[in-house]
């Protein structure tokens, strides 16, 4: 290939790919030359890079505007470019006939998009004029993924009117107050997810909000001061009538659901998952017009004690018609379904799954109908399960029996179950040997001051997660024993090791053995004001003990630094 001065030049015609990470020498991607003759590049990724500008303009500011056409790019990232001005100086117009999915930030796509006439930024060359020509730029762009820092409202809705789905992500400290008189410019999107968002100031629209009712699919990820889905002022109103599927996951400010049922009329999938303030998730009102739902999944939200609210006197029947699947997992404290003695008709309920619910003791006081129902599984993977004639019956018996055993891999001691405790303590065999345990929890267990010893661990060579929670008096994990032949203690699979507000725990481990944990990956340690190491070392000879942190090396500071409230 040669330019207009007979110069032979590199081309890249056959292009396919670019995917540049980590590269803050460069300050530019492509010279004019190249990016012009990009016919066959399908996918284009630049990410933590320190360009100035895309392409550069070689030689000097061509005088004729230019004209870049991407004819096949389908796939387009271009995230945390903090040093970029401008896609390329001179004055252009940028197409992407083909552009499916894009990947940005509203920093780097204002700068990439940009024009007078859009009122994104106000870069014009010396004679005035905009740098961007005026032009459909993304007529196919189905789906977004943007991360915004507080400005997206600054871009024209119809820049963005055939996208489908759309990935909201927001920095840590700000949101977009105007997403949603935004959102009413996305005239085809049916599917929104919000990571990150915080409603506190966010604005109502005004007007027209039709468009905002085409949305089938919502997820909600980690949003901050959002109390209820649907109330009054609630701004997702708007988008309620028509929604399909609702994804809440890891809203900590999360109530309940809402309590306006009609909303909710055709919705046919609930997710609620990591939402450590609520107490119950719907109304009985709300269930009996959830008429459409056939999937319904409540898991981690530890001070749930009910999943349909007790609200007095309701004497009509709950019918929820085309409910098929059930599932209930990771419910530290729920108690049932419903304390009410209300009548519930699950006519075609099919799967029901209850994982570790270790308080659940039964699924409803009052009339329950469930024909279709025929076993309640322990686990998603547990095909066999249990059924003792009724729901009723067979929550009511695997709760006397498990005895804290959540699933057939997964163990619950505390307080809650002492006939559990006491085996415990006289002898832990008797639990261990019958059991091919993956995750052990201990939860206010008062009357444990350790808990495992070195030859107990040959029993735990399956072993993935242990968790500690307030066990007051605990004062080691592993406790020493004289004659154990052991000389290595290993945890052969655990990977997750989570210990948290236990006042009098002050080691892990305390003995003379070294500990292995060759496949940890993750230690929590909270609220532990005792704990000065991980491990401490003991000497046989004289019984001192010395403070060795594991995988610390030689470290002359205080431990006890690493292991405070901060």
């Amino acid at each position: 290939h040669v330019d207009l001065q007979g110069q032979e030049i590199l081309t890249f015609q056959n292009l396919r790919q670019v995917v540049l990470e980590d590269c803050w020498g460069l300050k530019n991607l492509f010279p004019v030359s190249i990016a012009k003759h990009l016919p066959q590049l399908e996918h284009l990724r630049i990410s933590r890079f320190g360009v100035e500008e895309i392409v550069s303009e070689g030689e000097g500011v061509e005088e004729q505007p230019v004209r870049f056409k991407f004819p096949k790019v389908s796939s387009l990232e271009v995230t945390d470019l903090q040093k970029l001005k401008c896609f390329y100086k001179g004055q252009h117009t940028i197409v992407w006939p083909m552009l499916k999915k894009m990947r940005t930030d509203s920093s780097t796509l204002r700068k990439i998009v940009a024009s007078e006439h859009l009122r994104l930024i106000q870069e014009t060359n010396g004679n005035g004029q905009p740098v961007l020509l005026v032009e459909e730029v993304f007529p196919n762009l189905e789906e977004l993924q943007a991360v915004i820092f507080g400005d997206m409202d600054q871009f024209p809705p119809d820049l963005f009117h055939n996208i489908k789905l759309f990935r909201l992500s927001c920095s840590s400290h700000s949101g977009s107050s105007y997403i949603f008189p935004f959102l009413r410019g996305f005239y085809n999107l049916g599917s929104l997810l919000l990571s990150g968002f915080d409603f506190k100031d966010v604005v109502h629209c005004k007007g027209d909000a039709r468009t905002l009712t085409q949305i089938k699919n919502l997820k909600l990820q980690c949003c901050r001061n959002l109390k209820h889905v649907w109330r009054k002022d609630s701004v997702l109103g708007y988008i309620l009538s028509n929604l399909q599927t609702l994804e809440v996951w890891n809203c900590e400010d999360l109530i309940n659901i809402g309590a306006w049922s009609l909303s909710f009329q055709n919705l046919t999938t609930l997710h609620v998952s990591f939402c450590k303030m609520m107490k119950n998730l719907v109304a009985p009102s709300v269930v009996e017009n959830l008429v459409q739902l056939t999937t319904m999944r409540v898991k981690g939200c530890t001070k749930m004690t009910e999943i349909v609210a007790h609200e007095g006197d309701y004497h009509q029947t709950i019918v929820a018609g085309k409910l098929k699947c059930l599932q209930l997992s990771e419910l530290q404290s729920l108690t049932s379904f419903c304390p009410g003695s209300y009548t519930f008709n699950f006519p075609c309920l099919e799967e029901v799954i209850v994982e570790r619910c270790p308080k659940l003791k039964i699924f409803s006081e009052g009339v329950l109908s469930t024909p279709q129902l025929q076993r309640v599984k322990q686990e998603i993977f547990d095909e066999k399960g249990r059924w003792t004639g009724d729901l009723n019956t067979t929550i009511q018996q695997l709760y006397t029996e498990k005895g804290g055993f959540n699933g057939p891999r997964d163990l619950n001691i505390s307080d809650t179950f002492p006939k559990l405790i006491e085996t415990w303590k006289r002898n832990p065999q008797e639990i261990l040997e019958l059991q091919n345990l993956r995750e052990m929890e201990f939860y206010k267990c008062s009357s444990l001051k350790y808990i495992f010893t070195p030859s107990m661990l040959l029993s735990l060579k399956q072993l993935d997660r242990i968790e500690v929670k307030e066990c007051n008096t605990m004062e080691q994990v592993i406790r020493e024993e004289e004659e154990a032949t052991i000389h290595k203690l290993t945890f052969p699979k655990l990977s997750f090791v989570k210990i948290e507000a236990c006042s009098n725990l002050t080691n892990f481990y305390l003995g003379s053995r070294p500990l292995e944990f060759p496949k940890v990956i993750d230690i929590t340690i909270v609220d532990c004001p005792k704990m000065t190491a991980f491990s401490s070392s003991v000497s046989r000879e004289s019984g001192d003990a010395s403070e060795n942190v594991v995988g610390e090396g030689d470290i002359d500071d205080n431990t006890a630094n690493f292991f405070s409230d901060k």
